[in-house]
């Protein structure tokens, strides 16, 4: 198991006192992504004005209050806080190296015909960026690669709404250069499970490297734990993006390659999810996956 690394934080997050429950009927809208943003993983230019034009389009258009990104810079995350105000806290965990079990952490950008990084300040992580107030962050421990790059799993509480978002990252099948059979998905989700379980209201998402179970055997064997991926009505967590149920759990595509490899998951009531849309002839989408937004009901917590 990977020892926990320390969380960095962009950012104050309010603490101190309770959190402010919601008042009754209160929407939350959740964001997730991943923002293709370190060049040398084949991400090309990192449009990072561009990107963060959009993000801030998205709060403003569909209410955003909460954001699960993945493969993004922290000079991307300084730059969203700016523009986004002193309303909205960010929880960083970068990614890292495993090399025979040594880790290091992942830098943005390297220079040139090296692995140093350009900058000692600018990581690539995941982060969840709440407004409202963030707490109790966490990195939880994973079984991890020996020789890899060893995404994090992290859960922050949205203090207002008082709901646990957890950001996820599934290492890639059989990416392990010292066990290139072993395929570490299954079990990854099988942990996700057993710690999101924990919560009564939580939302959890993000790039889970694996096609829906109805793509074929080989893609089902990886949603191991039949209590993570539920269709409506049955034991599991609703899907963002669930279209064709109640007999089938497909969605839009969220990747380049034309597949689904995004996913929104929450115990709460679903409102509305909204997929990015492939980008119109001409132009190209700011990321190799698009995003989803989720919206849930949330209810405050019973009085004491």
């Amino acid at each position: 198991m990977a020892a926990a690394a320390a969380l960095v934080l962009v950012g104050a997050a309010p603490g101190g006192s309770a959190a402010v429950p919601p008042p009754s009927g209160t929407n939350l809208q959740v964001l997730d992504w991943n923002m293709c943003d370190v060049p040398r993983w084949g991400c090309g230019e990192r449009k990072t004005a561009q990107k963060v034009a959009l993000l801030k389009q998205k709060v403003q258009e569909n209410y955003v209050q909460a954001m699960l990104l993945q493969e993004v810079c922290q000079s991307t995350l300084r730059e969203l806080q700016s523009q986004l105000g002193s309303g909205w806290s960010v929880n960083f965990t970068p990614y890292h190296w495993s090399q025979k079990g040594a880790l290091t952490v992942s830098p943005c950008e390297t220079l040139p015909g090296t692995s140093q990084p350009k900058d000692a300040n600018d990581d690539v992580g995941t982060a969840i960026v709440v407004k409202a107030g963030l707490s109790d962050p966490v990195r939880y421990p994973m079984l991890q690669p020996q020789t890899a790059l060893v995404p994090p799993f992290q859960c922050a509480t949205a203090t207002y709404f008082e709901v646990r978002l957890c950001n996820v990252h599934s290492p890639r099948s059989e990416s392990d250069q010292d066990f290139p059979q072993l395929d570490y998905r299954d079990d990854y989700q099988l942990a996700v499970r057993d710690v999101v379980e924990e919560f009564p209201k939580v939302v959890f998402g993000g790039d889970f490297n694996t096609r829906t179970p109805e793509a074929g055997a080989e893609h089902a064997k990886v949603w191991k734990p039949a209590e993570l991926y539920g269709l409506p009505g049955e034991a599991g967590y609703a899907e963002c993006d669930q279209q064709n149920y109640p007999n089938r759990r497909t969605g839009s595509p969220t990747h380049d390659a034309n597949i689904k490899l995004d996913y929104v998951f929450s115990n709460l009531k679903g409102r509305w999810c909204v997929v990015e849309p492939k980008a119109p002839e001409g132009q190209t989408n700011l990321s190799d996956h698009r995003f989803l937004i989720y919206s849930v009901e949330v209810t405050p917590a019973a009085s004491a």
